[in-house]
């Protein structure tokens, strides 16, 4: 009973609270921060590292461009990226790219 109490409070609370429509600049650049320590944790080497630094990157620069919701939506990208690894190469697999080395 006193859970199901607790619950209606917390889930009354959690409505009656403003919703953030954009990210202000201090959050975006504490949460990019943060992303980046977790980023760094992975082999230098981690593709899912790399696209996840990228995404950050650009979240940054949206910032700078005043667009808070695309932070916001790039954080959760590179968070995605850390969290689930989604970008693995097998062994063997080579990404390539465009570079002194490419063969176009």
């Amino acid at each position: 009973m006193k859970l199901a109490a607790l619950a209606a409070i917390l889930t009354l609370g959690l409505a009656a609270a403003p919703a953030q429509a954009e990210w202000d600049a201090a959050t975006c650049t504490t949460t990019v921060a943060a992303m980046r320590v977790q980023a760094a944790a992975l082999p230098a080497d981690d593709l899912s590292r790399r696209f996840a630094e990228h995404d950050l990157n650009i979240a940054l620069m949206e910032l700078a461009a005043g667009d808070g919701d695309e932070c916001e939506e790039r954080v959760s990208r590179a968070k995605d990226a850390i969290t689930n690894r989604r970008y693995v190469l097998r062994p063997g697999e080579v990404l390539k790219g465009y570079g002194p080395d490419d063969p176009r």
